[in-house]
């Protein structure tokens, strides 16, 4: 298995194809294995880089949550790119993996040539957790096939550790997507193209997020997926791919 050390740390990561650097990066409970219906079709026409953020997949392990989870993740987006030798690439992220892509354009404009956000949210809102909470049940509660998924993902016995963690987070609203939690502030200050991709049947944030992110942003495309809910990577992956293909494509060198 591919690792490299970043700060320390050991990550998980993939490379496959050929051009210019292609970065995904995963949502709060995904991995690399949650891009498996983009990297064939994506690496015909990019170098893509898929990696588990520390503490998800097969990184390193962590049973904690840290409150500058965002500066971490930005920080270990930074150093991953230096240790691959890659100046700049364009950032595709799903949910939180979106939140990063944003932050980390926002830092370091001159390493970053699209960015795609999927499903991120833009802004915690009242009301969030009760959301959640619908979507992520106990642990005990969780249906089989999930369990499986979670199993694959994460590994036998460290899948509840981590699902226990992020349950947490919600019940006591902390982070990422809950109330304090707000991009629109550094959104104005993002040069680089950007395609906000919402589905319309997302159950965890309203189209309102995905419209406010799009006008706040200089330079954006937004694209809404029909009869899509919240991961459209993994519930539209054919429109997931066309559309970020057909928008990249307008800015390759």
């Amino acid at each position: 298995m591919p690792k490299i050390s970043v700060h320390g740390i050991d990550l998980y990561y993939e490379t496959r194809g050929q051009g210019e650097p292609l970065v995904l990066l995963h949502n709060g409970l995904g991995c690399t294995r949650s891009f498996t219906q983009q990297v064939d079709e994506l690496s015909k026409h990019f170098a893509v880089v898929a990696y588990d953020r520390h503490g998800y997949g097969r990184s390193a392990h962590t049973v904690t949550l840290a409150k500058n989870w965002l500066d971490t993740s930005v920080d270990e987006l930074s150093r991953l790119l230096d240790r691959l030798e890659i100046k700049n690439a364009h950032l595709c992220g799903v949910c939180v993996g979106g939140a990063i892509a944003l932050q980390f354009a926002a830092r370091c404009p001159e390493r970053v040539r699209t960015v795609i956000a999927a499903g991120t949210c833009c802004y915690g809102e009242e009301g969030m957790a009760s959301k959640a909470l619908e979507l992520y049940p106990l642990p005990e509660d969780l249906p089989r096939d999930w369990a499986r998924e979670l199993q694959g993902c994460h590994g036998s016995t460290y899948w509840r550790e981590l699902y226990a963690v992020f349950h947490q987070a919600i019940r006591e609203e902390n982070g990422y997507p809950f109330k304090g939690f707000d991009l629109r502030p550094i959104l104005p200050s993002v040069r680089v193209p950007v395609m906000v991709i919402y589905g319309d049947r997302d159950r965890l944030f309203d189209i309102e997020q995905a419209v406010t992110m799009h006008k706040l942003l200089e330079r954006s495309d937004l694209c809404i997926l029909p009869n899509c809910g919240h991961l459209p990577n993994e519930e539209k992956p054919k429109d997931f791919n066309r559309e970020i293909l057909g928008f990249i494509r307008r800015y390759q060198t």
